[in-house]
């Protein structure tokens, strides 16, 4: 029992010692400075605030949308017969791969209009 003790006190000290460390002067002075050109940076170029707002909405939207109806699909096919489950992953594989495609296409459209329209700055 005074074992156990003795190496929660060690254990305690050993976190103390470390957090001294990780929050030094040196180490909050790096962390702020790199928050701040980050806010900047965000601040200074609102095409990124965009940017993020659109992919956030795609990925929330539209790609978990689209996991959920694949995830819908393979329980839909478990209990059905072998056959028709070879016909339908492969038809589906090429389907997701055009509509990935497409969502790609897209995005390098949209992107390449977001920096000719904003670049001219």
């Amino acid at each position: 029992m005074r074992q156990q003790v003795v190496d929660a006190e060690r254990a305690l000290a050993f976190d103390k010692n470390k957090l001294k460390k990780i929050f030094s002067i040196d180490n909050l002075v790096d962390a702020s400075v790199d928050l701040f050109l980050v806010l900047f940076d965000v601040i200074t170029s609102p095409i990124l605030i965009v940017m993020r707002v659109v992919r956030w909405t795609v990925g929330t939207y539209i790609l978990d949308g689209l996991k959920n109806r694949i995830k819908q699909l393979i329980h839909w096919l478990k209990g059905k017969p072998l056959w028709l489950q070879l016909l339908v992953v492969p038809i589906v594989l090429i389907v997701l791969a055009y509509v990935l495609v497409f969502i790609w296409i897209i995005g390098q459209a949209f992107g390449e209009f977001v920096t000719e329209e904003w670049g001219k700055e």
